[in-house]
């Protein structure tokens, strides 16, 4: 949700040219199964396998087909290997969709006195805790003379999209059919959604990423059988990987397969299904001869299921996969063709921060609060509810403040404004604001009441304002960069939001920080007018940055067309390393800016402390841990960027108790960590520790008010009568944490190897904290 930009291609136009492509899914083993359709999936954090167990499998001397009426569609704990539940009896074909903290599965009913694997109804049973599932109902019957095999389930934007294979006797066998739904029940067929019409396919897998619809599916070579991947915006019209790039295939060296003739060698890759855990996206697919039974395996890609598909369509002179180590939500995504940049107005920083900028970084740390109607909607933030659901009962900004405070943050950024128009204050440009809420009788100001609690605190005022506005309605289309569409009547909408924006930059007093989140987005630099084709360029956005600029000159603007600060890349809260604040000429659109921008533009790095930005119901379960974002603050604050840290206030306006005291925890072990240095040198490069003793971290600040200058480092500790190098880097910036392996020493030292004469170290600390989890 927040400032999604420019990620999930970007990382690939970074890369150095190839003339190869590399696949970046890396087989991780053989599992020894002979299962074939299995569908890896996540509940309440733990990572599950939906099996479809064929009992012919069990009995030995068995042919395929004799027991299939004790068939069974199961769960496997991964972690334990265990079976915890079984959802279905015979039934098979089976697969999984994960939604709103329940579990549905949708498998092939062969119901009684049918020959083997004629199935015509599809049945769909769910759970809200893998042990008690709902009576099975059948939600899709074949039409005369038609068959159901594998079947697939997705949520797309709004709806949910079902998959299944047809022999319809008008295609080749197993051709795609799609069904649209708004319930999971009632299914209605998508006219003209079919692919494989004119080509074997099989095994179907569907995932919805990023506006487009991805199959995978089973592609037919000369007596073998690989998986593919294809896509679609609308489901009618396919674009299929290009050539040369299947998404998993088999190793014909590999014989001894379960179940088979030994002498057998692989021949098929298939029925590939995947999810995404702990940072990583998990793959399961059968491996075998597409015969009698599979050959279970695994694999993995370090990033999201959306880098992982988008990285088969890359250009081929940039194919590398794109690479990340900690998982986000991107929307905005990097141009995939040739993107616009005329009207752009070029607009350099310089090398060195604003007084606003400097400010900025030597704050470090801050804290989100996501509250609105969203709250209300289990942090649905695109529906546009009527605008007195929202109805907070003890709302207390001061709570809020000090829990901010709790954990070390020095400026709290307020949702105003988020995508559904709503305001928190009482504007005179709508009435879908709090005007229209019960609370307080139509007569309350959310925004000031955060801003008095900021100023009783002593804390420096951030705002969000969302540009795009569902309730207007105008705003972007969510395509990727380049490809974003205008929705709405830009010219009606923008004066409406520029007074919005005059009332909140007029009627509090001073703002540190405002916040321009970048997703659906109308005054985004690359956005077309859908008629003209033509994109908007940047004189919205410029107008929006010299409102603020005139109205709040010393606050900083995150995102827009004119940016102070940068997203870092992260909803998990890292940022890059080595992270350079300075940005060269061309470089913008590799860091989540546009392409006019360049100069001195610092990154922030966010993060949501639930598994959503607003506060759901029964979510304290999913609150990250204490160690979790120690080392987030580690891999953002301490890598030379700022990092914003979400809170979420409950229906009733206050910040749960169990989030309350994980932040404070959290800001515990910071202060813990990092409160009791053995030695630090101001402005010094060597310092004594006046005994030996041991030392694992290092923290390193740059005089970053000239500007960014260290490009190399070392830091050495004299241990065993000479100096040894214990550690280095590139990029230090406004702070470095550093940790290493302890090691005794009683003296350390740290050598610029790459920089220049104006480079100036402010601070070099050592510490050996008694937790080193960072």
């Amino acid at each position: 949700m927040k400032y999604r930009l420019l990620f999930l291609l970007m990382l690939p136009m970074l890369a150095q040219a190839q003339t190869t492509w590399k696949n970046p899914i890396v087989k991780q083993g053989r599992l020894g199964s002979p299962l074939v359709e299995t569908s890896p999936f996540v509940f309440r954090n733990k990572l599950y396998l939906l099996e479809n167990n064929q009992r012919f499998w069990d009995v030995k001397g068995a042919k395929p087909g004799d027991y299939f009426h004790d068939d069974e569609v199961r769960v496997k704990d991964v972690n334990t290997g265990k079976i915890v539940t079984v959802a279905l009896k015979n039934h098979g074909f089976g697969t999984v969709l994960v939604w709103k903290d329940r579990v549905y599965v949708f498998a092939g009913n062969y119901g009684t006195g049918k020959p083997w694997r004629k199935m015509t109804e599809i049945t769909m049973t769910s759970s809200a805790d893998l042990k008690t599932w709902t009576k099975p109902v059948t939600v899709l019957k074949a039409s005369p003379n038609e068959f159901f095999y594998n079947t697939a389930v997705t949520r797309a934007k709004d709806k949910f999209i079902l998959l299944y294979e047809t022999d319809d006797r008008r295609w080749k066998p197993f051709t795609f059919r799609y069904q649209e739904s708004n319930d999971l029940i009632n299914w209605k067929e998508i006219p003209d959604a079919i692919y494989g019409k004119d080509k074997y396919v099989g095994g179907p897998a569907l995932y919805y990423e990023g506006g487009w619809y991805y199959t995978l599916y089973l592609e037919a070579l000369k007596g073998a059988y690989e998986t593919r991947i294809t896509r679609s915006k609308d489901l009618i019209s396919w674009e299929d990987a290009p050539e040369g790039r299947p998404f998993v295939t088999f190793d014909p060296s590999h014989k001894n397969i379960p179940l088979i003739r030994p002498d057998i060698a692989e021949s098929n890759a298939s029925d590939v299904e995947l999810c995404y855990y702990k940072g990583k996206t998990i793959l399961y697919f059968t491996g075998s001869d597409q015969t009698t039974a599979g050959d279970l395996q695994w694999a993995t890609f370090d990033g999201t299921p959306a880098q992982l598909f988008a990285a088969f369509f890359s250009k081929p002179e940039t194919g590398a996969a794109p690479k990340h180590d900690a998982d986000w939500i991107p929307v905005l995504t990097a141009p995939t063709g040739n993107v616009q940049y005329n009207n752009l107005r070029e607009n350099d920083k310089g090398t060195k921060p604003s007084l606003q900028q400097l400010a900025f970084q030597e704050r470090q740390l801050g804290a989100f609060v996501h509250f609105g109607p969203a709250t209300y909607l289990k942090s649905d933030m695109l529906s546009v509810p009527a605008a007195d659901l929202f109805n907070p009962s003890k709302l207390d900004a001061r709570q809020w403040v000090k829990t901010a405070k709790s954990f070390g943050a020095k400026h709290v950024v307020l949702t105003a404004k988020h995508h559904n128009g709503y305001c928190l204050w009482p504007t005179k440009t709508t009435d879908y604001s709090v005007v229209k809420s019960p609370w307080k009788q139509g007569k309350g100001d959310v925004v000031a009441e955060f801003v008095a609690a900021c100023r009783e605190n002593d804390m420096q005022i951030g705002l969000y304002v969302s540009g795009g506005d569902k309730h207007f309605p105008c705003s972007s289309t969510p395509d990727p960069q380049g490809q974003r569409k205008l929705v709405g009547d830009i010219h009606k909408y923008f004066p409406v939001f520029m007074e919005q924006l005059r009332e909140l930059l007029t009627n509090y007093g001073e703002i540190s920080y405002l916040w321009f989140d970048g997703a659906y987005d109308p005054f985004g630099w690359d956005v077309t007018n859908p008629k003209t084709k033509r994109a908007l360029g940047t004189a919205y956005g410029d107008a929006i940055a010299a409102l603020v600029q005139d109205l709040q000159p010393k606050a900083v603007i995150m995102g827009g067309t004119q940016p102070d600060v940068r997203w870092s890349g992260s909803e998990q809260g890292w940022s890059a390393y080595p992270l350079w604040n300075v940005l060269e000429k061309g470089e913008g659109l590799a860091h989540w800016v546009g392409p006019q921008n360049s100069g001195w533009i610092p990154a922030e790095a966010n993060i949501y402390t639930r598994n959503t930005w607003f506060w759901t119901p029964d979510s304290d379960k999913t609150l990250r841990t204490t160690d979790f974002l120690k080392k987030t603050y580690f891999r953002s604050v301490g890598q030379g960027a700022n990092l914003l840290i979400n809170m979420t206030p409950d229906t009733s306006g206050l910040i749960p108790a169990a989030e309350v005291e994980r932040l404070g925890e959290f800001g515990k072990s910071i202060q813990s960590a990092l409160s009791a240095p053995l030695a630090t040198g101001e402005g010094q490069t060597e310092i004594s520790l006046g005994r030996k003793q041991p030392v694992s971290l290092f923290e390193i600040e740059e005089d970053i008010s000239a500007g960014q200058h260290v490009k190399k480092y070392e830091i050495q500790a004299f241990t065993d009568n000479t100096w040894k190098t214990v550690a280095e880097g590139e990029s230090i910036g406004r702070r470095r944490l550093q940790g290493i392996t302890p090691v005794e020493t009683g003296k350390v030292r740290l050598l610029v190897k790459e920089g220049n004469q104006k480079a100036v170290i402010r601070k070099f600390a050592v510490y050996h904290p008694t937790d080193t989890n960072q």
